[in-house]
């Protein structure tokens, strides 16, 4: 006779507030929650219904966050060992026909792999695994057992030093939590090859997430000398130069983050043509604009501006300072590659057009093809300056083909 599996607790909504969750959306926030039936214990699963008792799907709940709920299902699976197998099992062949024959990438893109709160990328034979949530801290085993019989990898970090955890009352940590590891490993990634520090890197040791973004520089650094800031490991840089630039600057506040650009350069052949420097990029910019110099392209990839809703406005200024000088380092048809990797900014395309609006010589064009790409709340985009003398040019109309969704424009005024 089979055992009988006890039904989760149940979160009931309060009225009008299952809109957001029927529409696809993975959290509920604590303010939407109308009575809990059951003891529910943070961490553990819980199923999800409307006002009326329809169900909405089942997830692990935290009354500790601000996000109470995420939900791992919108069925009635049970949440076991054999669930997270399934799901990574899932991720793996996603990303096997997405990259084909790749052994470096985002294996698991936590909500986007519905697994939220799990993060897992893979280097070869090694995976740096992160959780940032409660529930999926609990779970580690199964994950980390799922990972050693789908992967069976060399080794396995632990990479829990991320700021985020503490909104889940989490504390921080790195460790290696299967196998040996002696870093550096190396991968290789459309063709390049890059050294990566899965303990002491950034993050979890190489940006994946810009891994197509960085796709955008075909056609539009051929000849050119870029400017790559907040350049890291010096990927942009290396696929820039790779690509077909004449020369890159890479900028980065951090000596151990200029030193393995240089190294991933001389890996890839192209240290002859790189340039290193290592200075704040709140007063390398504004020097290089004084001496009045000039880059077919630069790369804009700083780190999260914006830590918090309550430095919303702090942060936009920073990113509008940032690109603002950055552009008026581009001449005439010059591209500009700006990032931001912050959750609480908004993804419409206020920062890069405003910027234009003030740098002096720029000015939005068409401001509806300035599309954010990447992490959700950050963005990507690609703009170019040309004149306006000249009509809509090649970037838009005119002699050449409307640009893609993810670029925008903006015109030099002189």
């Amino acid at each position: 006779m089979s055992a009988v599996i006890a039904a989760p607790p149940v979160l009931r909504l309060k009225k009008n507030q299952d809109r957001r969750v029927r529409a696809g959306h993975p959290w509920v926030f604590s303010n939407e929650i109308d009575a809990t039936e059951g003891e529910p214990v943070n961490g553990s699963i819980v199923d999800v219904v409307d006002a009326r008792g329809a169900y909405l799907g089942r997830g692990y709940v935290n009354r500790h966050s601000l996000i109470s709920v995420r939900i791992l299902t919108r069925g009635r699976d049970e949440i076991d060992a054999a669930f997270f197998h399934k799901r990574i099992e899932r991720a793996l062949a996603y990303r096997a026909e997405t990259f084909p024959g790749a052994r470096a990438y985002r294996l698991v893109a936590s909500e986007g792999d519905f697994l939220p709160g799990l993060t897992v990328d893979r280097y070869d034979d090694v995976l740096v695994v992160q959780t940032t949530t409660l529930g999926m801290e609990q779970r580690l085993d199964w994950t980390k057992d799922a990972l050693v019989e789908i992967l069976e990898p060399r080794a396995i970090v632990l990479k829990n030093d991320v700021s985020l955890r503490k909104l889940e009352g989490l504390p921080l940590s790195t460790s290696v939590i299967h196998g040996e590891l002696a870093p550096p490993v190396t991968i290789e990634v459309d063709g390049a090859t890059y050294e990566v520090d899965p303990l002491a890197g950034q993050k979890t040791g190489f940006f994946f997430d810009q891994r197509m973004n960085r796709c955008l520089l075909e056609g539009r650094v051929t000849g050119a000398r870029v400017l790559d800031l907040f350049s890291y490991s010096g990927a942009w840089g290396v696929e820039a130069l790779r690509r077909g630039a004449a020369s890159v600057r890479f900028v980065d506040s951090s000596a151990h983050a200029i030193e393995l650009a240089r190294r991933n350069t001389e890996r890839n052949g192209v240290l002859d043509a790189s340039e290193f420097v290592m200075e704040d990029m709140f007063a390398a910019l504004p020097r290089m604009v004084e001496a009045k110099d000039r880059f077919g392209a630069v790369v804009l990839d700083p780190p999260a501006l914006v830590k918090s809703r309550a430095k919303l406005g702090e942060g936009l200024k920073g990113y509008r300072e940032l690109n603002r000088r950055a552009m008026t380092l581009l001449p005439e048809g010059g591209w500009l590659f700006t990032c931001s990797c912050s959750y609480h900014a908004s993804r419409r395309p206020r920062r890069p057009t405003s910027s234009a609006r003030s740098c002096g010589r720029c000015e939005p064009a068409d401001a509806s093809h300035v599309r954010a790409r990447g992490r959700a709340g950050g963005g990507r985009c690609a703009l170019r300056a040309h004149s306006a003398r000249g009509g809509r040019g090649a970037a838009h109309g005119g002699r050449g083909p409307r640009p893609p969704p993810d670029r925008g424009r903006a015109r030099a005024r002189r």
